[in-house]
């Protein structure tokens, strides 16, 4: 074989390696187009289902058939973070984010349809305010200011404390909504599986949590450090704070700087149990953390793993 042979069936094999290559390509970008497509088209079919529970959840009379309805709504939304968490790998920042916010929303909802529907005692331990017209109006407009999470209240409601250990009974909080708010300097134990925790306006706190079936949502709160387990985190204006954190699906920042994030390994007498309860998985995402002003494929500069 001459030299200019040789050359030219180099040249046709590189030509078509390089073919190939392009095939395979295409047949994995078809692939990975078609599994997206197949996850938005289970996802938005649960999301729809739940979204025609709770439309229909309102219109119910009988107390049980509204606690049944609600509970099948709940396994909904656990079917539907069930089927995020199994696309993390490959869903475009752009649908994690969308999907991630949906499903937020959907617990949000859930709560506040259970709040109508099936309405439970309110305990509140803070200041009393004064009830004139004039301070309400200016509380009002100060709430809504506040943030993205000031108009969430609680079944439970710990405000307004300073320098102070608040370990709060588990017969209070047990698969209950928690609202805590303008803590400074306290030290809070909340050792029961709750629902949902919200915390705002926290300051230079510590905090030990039980088991959270529903998510957790921060907002406000620097220079703390919380011993959490949580099937969702979603961390907002918040600086200088440490989490120990056993999180099933992913925590979430957004306006943050100065965060860390550890695993979880400071427990109490009984969390196991709680665990079982609140139906959290072994999975432990304590170090993926999805900071929404972050969207480069580096490393956020806004946390970090301890």
């Amino acid at each position: 074989m001459s030299e200019r042979e040789a050359v030219f069936l180099k040249q046709q094999e590189e030509r078509l390696s390089a073919l190939e290559k392009r095939k395979a390509e295409r047949k994995e970008a078809n692939q990975s187009v078609e599994q997206l497509n197949e996850f938005l088209r289970k996802f938005h079919s649960i999301k729809q289902e739940i979204d025609v529970d709770l439309e229909n959840l309102v219109k119910l009379s009988s107390p049980a058939e509204k606690k049944s309805h609600l509970s099948a709504a709940q396994e909904k939304v656990t079917s539907l973070q069930d089927l995020l968490n199994d696309a993390l790998s490959y869903l475009p920042a752009y649908d994690l984010r969308k999907s991630q916010d949906a499903v937020t929303t959907i617990h949000e909802n859930i709560a506040r349809v259970q709040q109508v529907v099936l309405p439970k005692k309110k305990f509140a331990f803070g200041k009393k305010k004064n009830a004139t017209t004039n301070s309400n109006t200016a509380e009002n407009k100060e709430t809504a200011a506040a943030g993205k999470f000031a108009k969430y209240t609680g079944d439970v409601i710990y405000e307004n404390k300073s320098n102070q250990t608040l370990d709060i009974p588990k017969e209070e909080i047990h698969k209950k909504d928690v609202l805590l708010k303008n803590l400074t300097n306290c030290t809070v134990n909340l050792h029961s599986t709750i629902g949902t925790l919200h915390c705002t306006n926290c300051t230079n706190c510590t905090f030990s949590v039980g088991p959270i079936s529903g998510s957790l949502f921060l907002e406000s709160c620097n220079e703390s450090s919380y011993h959490v387990t949580c099937q969702q985190a979603r961390i907002h204006t918040t600086h200088s704070a440490t989490f120990y954190i056993h999180v099933t699906s992913k925590a979430i920042i957004e306006d943050c700087k100065e965060l860390r994030f550890g695993k979880r390994e400071q427990f109490y007498e009984g969390y196991k149990d709680d665990l079982a309860e609140a139906g959290l998985s072994d999975t432990n995402n304590w170090n993926d953390v999805d900071d929404f002003n972050w969207l480069s494929k580096d490393p956020s500069p806004n946390w970090k793993t301890i």
